[in-house]
C-alpha cells in the first residue's frame, strides 16, 4: 500500500462518501443512467432486501433498476466510514434508511420503512470513484 497524505485521504474518503449519496439521490429521483454511471463497467450490486440476489455489470443493473415499478422512495444515508485502502480502492459502510410513500394519498402517506446497509468496494477509475461492488443487507423492516 502507498502511503497517503492526510489530504489526500480525506479527498479519497469525501469522493466516496459524495457517490455514496448521488447513488440515493439518482435512484429516488429514477435517474437510472446517471445511477448506473457510478459503477465500474464490470461492478456488481445488491439490493438490502435481497443481498444474494448479485447483479453483475452496468447492463444488466440498468436493466434491473429500469424493469422496477415506478414508486415514490426517499434514502437517506448515513453513519458512513470510508476505509481508504489505496490511492486506487477504498472500502465504504452506510447505514440506510429507506421510506417507501403511498402516492395514492396526498401528501403522500408513509407505506414502509426499511433501516439497513450498504458495504461498498469503489475504485479509481479514469479518474473517477466508482462502485466495483455494492452489497445491501437489511437490519430492521417496518
Amino acid at each position: 500500500m502507498t502511503s497517503l497524505s492526510t489530504a489526500e485521504r480525506i479527498e479519497i474518503e469525501h469522493a466516496c462518501e459524495r457517490q455514496i449519496r448521488r447513488f440515493a439521490f439518482f435512484n429516488d429521483a429514477q435517474q437510472h443512467q446517471e445511477l448506473v454511471a457510478l459503477f465500474a463497467e464490470d461492478g456488481s450490486f445488491a439490493r438490502p432486501t435481497e443481498p444474494d440476489a448479485v447483479i453483475h455489470g452496468r447492463k444488466a443493473i440498468l436493466d434491473f433498476f429500469t424493469s422496477r415499478p415506478a414508486r415514490l422512495t426517499r434514502h437517506l444515508m448515513c453513519n458512513t466510514v470510508v476505509e481508504v485502502q489505496s490511492s486506487e480502492e477504498a472500502s465504504a459502510y452506510s447505514t440506510v434508511l429507506l421510506y417507501i410513500a403511498d402516492e395514492s394519498t396526498s401528501p403522500a402517506s408513509l407505506a414502509a420503512t426499511l433501516i439497513g446497509g450498504f458495504a461498498d468496494t469503489l475504485r479509481k477509475v479514469d479518474g473517477e470513484w466508482l462502485f466495483a461492488a455494492r452489497r445491501g443487507s437489511l437490519a430492521i423492516k417496518g
